[in-house]
């Protein structure tokens, strides 16, 4: 083979590979934002089973390492799902039937995770347009939300919308954690129009009212989180200006919402308390798994295993799952599963410290911000780490994968 019938090949690969790209980040963006804002699952799900598995399956069997699927962190992301479908048939008396659903569950949360993988090496390619796309998708998403909750009178209820919305807590938590992406892939871009600052401020406004509305503790102190330590992301100047602009966009937004809200909202915030957090994790802490290594199975009910048993008994309290995704990998998992994950955070945020490129160094307070939000959010919600398309993805591996992704994209910088 000659010199350029080769080079002519390789070019063919990578325009194949680009294209993958290309048709995967569409259907995962569509996905997206259709979750946020339509009632309808099958429609949203249509754009991950018809438009990005069968890209996902051939970009597996061809195995497109251009299109980002190489990775080694995000292949052992994939073996630890695979490990938590294996596990839930070792404990006994499970009906098979939510057995094989786990497994169902496992395979639809590695598609989305290694489309998040791949996707993310085209956005972080083109980071201004994808920003763009993901600050808007929250925005609108933010205001259908809004209209629908004036619309029906929610007031003053907490708020809830359609799809992903339809949680006052994991609602919030995934449109925080996609407007933190969008924020990132600004930062990549490192250019702006005056457009993209209109962007960045209606989304924030918008972001920061739902999650008022919400009424959620947890989604508001991760958001406060996110933005403190991106912060030290900026320096001199910028750091000073933009730090100004945004004390005074939340003076304005505390200030209104402490004359017309406060005694409302926060007398409501107030009183839930912990909304028994610590009395569910202390009965999972207390009632370990019977099968420690491994776990009670995901395709048990907490409220038949020893912890749910407890809190009933002791409590009265019904509650159908630990409320934080760590104390649900170690009850569902066992010591094996949590090492895995733990494992995997650890070397996540490994690669974060290790980013020593020049744009890695500015990003790295952005990338760390976004690995603290993450902790943040499943801290005190979200509780299956395998799963059917739903909120759970958005604030754990959509984030999780996209710090993969931006740590590869710098490492290749410096290699």
């Amino acid at each position: 083979m000659t010199s350029g019938a080769f080079l002519e090949r390789v070019d063919g690969r990578l325009t194949s590979a680009n294209r993958i790209q290309h048709w995967i980040s569409v259907f995962l963006l569509l996905f997206i934002a259709f979750s946020f804002l339509v009632p309808w699952v099958a429609l949203s799900r249509a754009f991950l089973f018809a438009g990005v598995l069968p890209l996902i399956i051939w970009a597996c069997v061809r195995w497109k390492t251009e299109a980002g699927l190489s990775d080694r962190s995000g292949w052992f992301a994939i073996g630890f799902v695979g490990f938590v479908a294996a596990a839930t048939f070792f404990p006994e008396g499970l009906s098979s039937k939510s057995q094989y659903q786990v497994v169902r569950w496992a395979l639809s949360t590695a598609v989305f995770m290694l489309a998040v993988l791949v996707a993310s090496e085209k956005w972080l390619d083109k980071p201004l347009p994808f920003a763009r796309i993901l600050m808007g998708v929250v925005a609108v998403s933010g205001v259908v939300t809004l209209l629908f909750y004036l619309w029906t009178g929610q007031y003053p209820a907490r708020l809830s919308g359609f799809g992903f919305m339809g949680h006052p807590i994991l609602g919030p938590s995934a449109l925080i954690s996609v407007w933190a992406i969008g924020l990132i892939l600004y930062r990549v871009s490192g250019t702006r129009e005056s457009v993209d600052q209109a962007i960045l401020t209606a989304s924030f406004l918008v972001l920061f009212v739902v999650v008022i509305l919400a009424q959620s503790r947890g989604p508001l102190v991760a958001l406060v989180g996110f933005l403190l330590i991106s912060l030290f992301g900026l320096n001199g100047r910028i750091k000073s200006w933009r730090l100004g602009w945004w004390l005074i966009v939340a003076g304005v937004l505390l200030g209104g919402g402490a004359i017309f809200l406060v005694d409302d909202f926060l007398a409501r915030m107030l009183e839930r308390g912990f909304s028994y957090r610590p009395q569910i994790w202390l009965a999972v802490i207390e009632n370990p798994p019977e099968m420690i290594w491994v776990g009670e199975g995901m395709a048990s009910e907490f409220l038949e295993t020893g912890a749910g048993q407890a809190l009933i008994e002791q409590a009265g309290l019904t509650i159908k799952h630990p409320h934080s995704l760590f104390m649900s990998v170690f009850h569902y998992t066992g010591i094996i599963g949590t090492g895995l994950f733990v494992a995997l955070l650890t070397w996540i945020l490994v690669r974060i410290c290790r980013l020593s490129s020049d744009a890695g160094l500015q990003l790295r307070p952005f990338a760390l911000a976004l690995f603290v939000l993450t902790l943040l959010l499943n801290t005190t919600d979200g509780h299956r780490i395998v799963a059917p398309p739903s909120t759970d993805w958005m604030f754990s591996w959509l984030p999780l994968m996209f710090l993969i992704a931006l740590a590869r994209h710098f490492e290749r910088q410096t290699a």
